[in-house]
C-alpha cells in the first residue's frame, strides 16, 4: 500500500472558527481523513488508513486535543503532540492473555443389546467399557459417558450368549448377541471376567439365572422356574416350600416375586410339578437374596425379578408341550415390525390323580399309619398369559402384560367310627402391568409402570367326628384376599463419566381381607441411587423413603460395592435397612385347623437390617464363591401356642458354591449353613449336588438335596387338626426340625432339529429312592387317634414330556 504523509497548516474560514475560541464541528458520514484536513492544527497521519473510517458529529469542542480524542475513539489509532505537530499512528492494543479453562467435553454412548435370532431385548446384560462395567436395564438399554473421543472398543456379555467384542460409535448403537448352548454355566453365582459378571451381576447377594438351561434339569417342564431356583445356594429346597420362597432364613411372606413388575403372591400352587410362572413366558430371572439397592422395596427378605419375553418381532413362532401333568401352548406373532403379541395357556388333565376317597379301615385289620399315605386329590389347574410388546420412535418401548390362574383341589379321608374329613381349596391369582419407557437424545431414560395383582384363597373344611350327623357348625370357611396397586416413575441419567443416577417415586395401595375383616394402606415412596464407577471399584449408594399415610416416615439408607481384586478374584459387600408392610402369618380359623393367610402389618411394621460380604474366584472352568450374611429383623410374626408373637430375630449364614466345567459337562455343588436365634435357637444345613452331561443330542442330569435342622413353622402352608392335640405336633414345630430332608432326582433329555422344527423329549424320576420327607401336614383327629397326612410331599414321581417348537 502506498503511503504518504501530509503536513498541513489550515486556516479556518466560513463555518470553522479558530481554536483560540470554542470550535463547533458538524459533519455527516464524512471520511476521517477529510475531517482532519479541516482542522486548524498541524497533523501528520496516514491518509489512506484514515480514509477507511467515516464519522458523523455535531458537537462543540474546546481544544484540538479533545477533538482528536473524540474522532479517534474506538479506532486503532493514537496521537501525540511532537513539537506542536499532532502525529497520528496506527495502534493495536495488546491485551493481557486471559486464563481460559476449557470445559470438559463428554461423549455419550447408548443403545440396545438384543438377541440376534429373534430381536428380544436382553435385560441386565453387562458391558465392559473404559470407564468400568455397566449393565443394561430391564429393557436391554444401556448408556454411559466418556471423555474419550471417537469410537470405543467394548465387550458385551449375557448369560447363555456368546461374548462379543465390538466397536461403538457416539450416539445410539445396537449390539446383537448369538445364543450358545451351555450346561450349567448359566446358573453360576459368581466370578471371573468371562463368567462372574454375567452370573452374579455387580450387586452383592445377587444371582442371575439363565432359564434356557432349566429344561435339562430333573423335574417337570411345567415348573422349570422353581426347579432351577431351588438349586441355587441360599434358596431353601428342604421341605419343598411351595407357596413361599424361603431365602436366608426368611419367614413366610418375607420374600417377593415379581413378573414384568407385578407381584405374584406365591411361586407355586398346590401341585409341586406345576409352577405359577409359565416357562414359555420367561426371559430372565434375577434373585436378590439380600442387600439390594434402594429402587427395590416392600419386603425384608429376598426379591426375585422375572422378566417376561417381548416376543419374536421377525417371524411367528409356536411352542407346544405335553406331559403327564399338563399341556402347554404358546404363540408369538409380529403384528407389525414394531408390535408383537404373545400368549400362552396351560391346562391340567381332568382326573389327573385318579380321584380317590382314602379308606384307612384296612379291611378290619389295624389302622394304617396314615402319615405314610400320599393323598390323591381331585385337582385342576389352568393359567393364561397375554403380552403386547411394542417399539416407538427410535428406541422407546412399551408393553402390556396380563396373567390369570386358577388352582383348585379337594379330597376326603375317612376312618370308620373315627372321623370323616372333606376339604377343598380354591386359589385365584390375577396380575397385570402396563409400562412405557422413553429414551432421550442425551442417553437418559424415563420409565412409567402401572401394576395390579390379586390373590384370592377360599378354603372349605368339613370334619365329622364319630357317627354324629354333620351340621353347619362342622363346616369351616376361610376367605383370604390380598391385592396390590402401584404406579412407579423413575428417571436414569449420567453425571460425568463416573456417576449413573436413578431417581424415582412410587405410589402403592395394599388391600387385605380375611373373612369379614378388611385392611387398607396407601404408601407413597421416593428413592435415589447413584452407581459410581471407579474402574476396578464400583459403588452403589442410595436411600429409600417410605411414607405410609397416617404413619411415620421410614428412611432406609443402602450401600453396596464390588471390587475386582484381579482377573480371577472379585469381592462384594452390602449394607441396608428394609421395611415391610404386608405379611403372612398362621391363622387358627376354628378348632380343627390352621391356615397361613396374608394380613396387613399394624403400625409396628416389620423391619430388617442386611449386611453381606462375599468373595469369588474363577479360572480355567473352575469356580468357587463364598458369601456370608448377617440379618437382624424386628416385629417378625410367628405363630406359637395358638398366638401370633412379634419377635426380634438374628440370622447368620454362609453360602459356599463350587462349579467345575469339563468340556461340555458341568458338575456343581453348594453348602449352606443358617442359624436363627428365635423362636428357638436353630442351626440348619443344606447340601446340593448336581451335574449335567452333554452328549448331544442326549443330555443327562442329576440333582441331590440334603437338609436338616429346618424348623417348619416358617414354611407355613395348610393345617387341619383338633384343639385336643398338642400344638407342637399340630403345627409341626418341634419334631420336624430333627427330621432330615433328602431327595435324589434324575433326568434325560433328547433334542432333535429338522430344518426349522425343534423336537425335544425327556423323562425325569423325582425322589428316586422314595424318601419320606416332612412337608405341609394335614392332621385329622378322631375319637381315639390323631395322625398326619403329608399330602404335598413328593414321593417317587416319574414325569415325561414331549415338546415341539417351530
Amino acid at each position: 500500500m502506498k503511503k504518504f504523509v501530509v503536513i498541513l497548516i489550515i486556516i479556518l474560514t466560513g463555518t470553522i472558527a479558530t481554536f483560540s475560541q470554542e470550535l463547533h464541528l458538524a459533519v455527516k458520514d464524512k471520511p476521517l481523513n477529510d475531517v482532519l484536513r479541516g482542522l486548524s492544527v498541524e497533523i501528520s497521519f496516514d491518509d489512506n488508513a484514515l480514509s477507511k473510517y467515516k464519522v458523523s458529529v455535531n458537537k462543540t469542542f474546546n481544544s484540538p486535543h479533545s477533538v482528536l480524542d473524540f474522532l479517534l475513539k474506538d479506532k486503532p489509532f493514537r496521537f501525540e503532540n511532537i513539537n506542536g505537530v499532532y502525529v497520528i499512528t496506527t495502534y493495536i492494543e495488546k491485551k493481557e492473555p486471559s486464563l481460559v479453562v476449557e470445559a470438559k467435553k463428554y461423549y455419550m454412548f447408548s443403545g440396545m443389546i438384543k438377541d440376534a435370532e429373534n430381536g428380544e431385548n436382553l435385560p441386565y446384560a453387562y458391558i465392559t467399557t473404559p470407564e468400568g462395567i455397566i449393565s443394561t436395564d430391564e429393557a436391554g438399554f444401556f448408556s454411559f459417558k466418556t471423555e474419550r473421543k471417537g469410537k470405543l472398543h467394548v465387550q458385551a456379555q449375557y448369560l447363555g450368549y456368546q461374548v462379543q467384542d465390538t466397536i461403538l460409535s457416539p450416539g445410539l448403537n445396537e449390539i446383537s448377541l448369538k445364543s450358545i448352548i451351555y450346561t450349567m454355566d448359566e446358573v453360576i453365582v459368581s466370578p471371573s471376567p468371562a463368567t462372574m459378571l454375567m452370573q452374579s451381576g455387580n450387586n452383592a447377594g445377587e444371582i442371575r439365572i439363565n432359564h434356557q438351561v432349566a429344561k435339562y434339569l430333573p423335574g417337570s417342564i411345567d415348573n422349570t422356574v422353581f426347579n432351577l431356583m431351588r438349586m441355587m445356594p441360599g434358596v431353601r429346597a428342604s421341605g419343598e416350600p411351595s407357596e413361599d420362597m424361603i431365602v436366608w432364613g426368611s419367614n413366610m411372606g418375607e420374600s417377593k416375586i415379581t413378573y414384568d413388575g407385578y407381584t405374584l403372591f406365591g411361586i407355586k400352587n398346590y401341585n409341586d410339578h406345576i409352577g405359577s410362572v409359565n416357562p414359555y413366558m420367561v426371559k430372565d430371572i434375577r434373585i436378590m437374596k439380600g442387600g439390594y439397592g434402594s429402587n427395590q422395596g416392600g419386603r425384608i427378605g429376598a426379591i426375585t425379578e422375572i422378566t417376561g419375553i417381548d416376543g419374536d418381532f421377525f417371524r411367528p413362532s409356536v411352542k407346544a408341550s405335553i406331559s403327564n401333568y399338563t399341556m402347554n401352548l404358546f404363540a408369538s406373532v409380529p403384528l407389525t415390525k414394531k408390535l408383537n403379541i404373545s400368549a400362552a395357556y396351560r391346562q391340567t388333565f381332568y382326573n389327573l390323580y385318579n380321584n380317590e376317597n382314602v379308606d384307612f379301615s384296612n379291611n378290619g385289620d389295624s389302622p394304617l399309619n396314615i402319615s405314610d399315605v400320599y393323598i390323591k386329590p381331585d385337582y385342576h389347574f389352568n393359567d393364561a398369559n397375554v403380552k403386547l410388546s411394542g417399539k416407538a420412535l427410535k428406541d422407546d418401548s412399551y408393553y402390556i402384560s396380563l396373567y390369570g390362574a386358577n388352582d383348585r383341589f379337594k379330597y376326603s379321608v375317612k376312618q370308620p367310627e373315627e372321623y370323616d374329613l372333606n376339604a377343598s381349596e380354591k386359589n385365584r391369582q390375577y396380575g397385570g402391568a402396563a409400562s412405557y419407557k422413553r429414551v432421550w437424545e442425551n442417553g437418559s431414560t424415563t420409565k412409567i409402570t402401572a401394576t395390579f395383582s390379586r390373590l384370592t384363597s377360599l378354603l372349605d373344611n368339613l370334619t365329622i367326628v364319630g357317627d354324629k350327623k354333620p351340621t353347619t357348625e362342622d363346616v369351616s370357611h376361610l376367605d383370604n384376599e390380598v391385592q396390590e396397586y402401584s404406579i412407579k416413575l423413575n428417571h436414569d441419567f449420567s453425571i460425568g463419566t463416573r456417576n449413573k443416577i436413578q431417581i424415582g417415586g412410587e405410589w402403592q395401595q395394599y388391600r387385605v381381607s380375611l373373612n369379614d375383616l378388611c385392611g387398607e394402606l396407601e404408601k407413597p415412596t421416593v428413592y435415589i441411587t447413584d452407581n459410581i464407577l471407579l474402574g476396578k471399584l464400583s459403588l452403589n449408594a442410595g436411600v429409600r423413603v417410605d411414607m405410609p399415610l397416617d404413619e411415620k416416615v421410614y428412611v432406609q439408607p443402602r450401600l453396596s460395592g464390588r471390587y475386582k481384586i484381579s482377573e480371577e478374584l472379585t469381592a462384594t459387600a452390602s449394607w441396608g435397612l428394609y421395611n415391610q408392610f404386608l405379611t403372612r402369618t398362621a391363622y387358627e380359623y376354628d378348632e380343627s385347623g390352621v391356615q397361613t393367610v396374608w394380613s396387613m402389618a399394624d403400625s409396628t411394621f416389620t423391619k430388617a437390617m442386611h449386611t453381606t460380604t462375599g468373595i469369588a474366584y474363577s479360572k480355567n472352568g473352575f469356580l468357587v464363591s463364598l458369601e456370608g450374611y448377617y440379618k437382624k429383623t424386628k416385629n417378625g410374626q410367628y405363630f406359637l401356642d395358638n398366638t401370633v408373637y412379634k419377635i426380634e430375630n438374628t440370622i447368620l449364614g454362609v453360602d459356599l458354591y463350587a462349579k467345575k466345567q469339563i468340556k461340555n459337562h458341568t458338575l456343581y455343588g453348594s453348602y449352606s449353613i443358617n442359624n436363627l436365634r428365635k423362636p428357638q435357637n436353630e442351626l440348619s444345613h443344606e447340601i446340593k449336588i448336581g451335574g449335567i452331561g452333554a452328549f448331544d443330542p442326549f443330555y443327562f442330569s442329576l440333582s441331590y438335596v440334603y437338609g436338616t435342622g429346618f424348623n417348619y413353622i416358617s414354611t407355613g402352608g395348610h393345617g387341619h387338626g383338633n384343639e385336643e392335640e398338642q400344638h407342637n405336633s399340630k403345627y409341626g414345630h418341634t419334631d420336624s426340625s430333627d427330621e432330615s430332608y433328602s431327595r435324589f432326582d434324575m433326568g434325560i433329555t433328547y433334542r432333535k432339529q429338522i430344518k426349522r422344527i425343534k423336537l425335544q423329549t425327556g423323562v425325569s424320576l423325582l425322589n428316586v429312592f422314595d424318601t419320606k420327607n416332612i412337608k405341609y401336614n394335614y392332621r385329622v383327629s378322631g375319637q381315639n387317634t390323631a395322625a398326619n397326612i403329608f399330602t404335598k410331599a413328593t414321593p417317587f414321581t416319574p414325569t415325561v414330556f414331549f415338546e415341539i417348537i417351530f
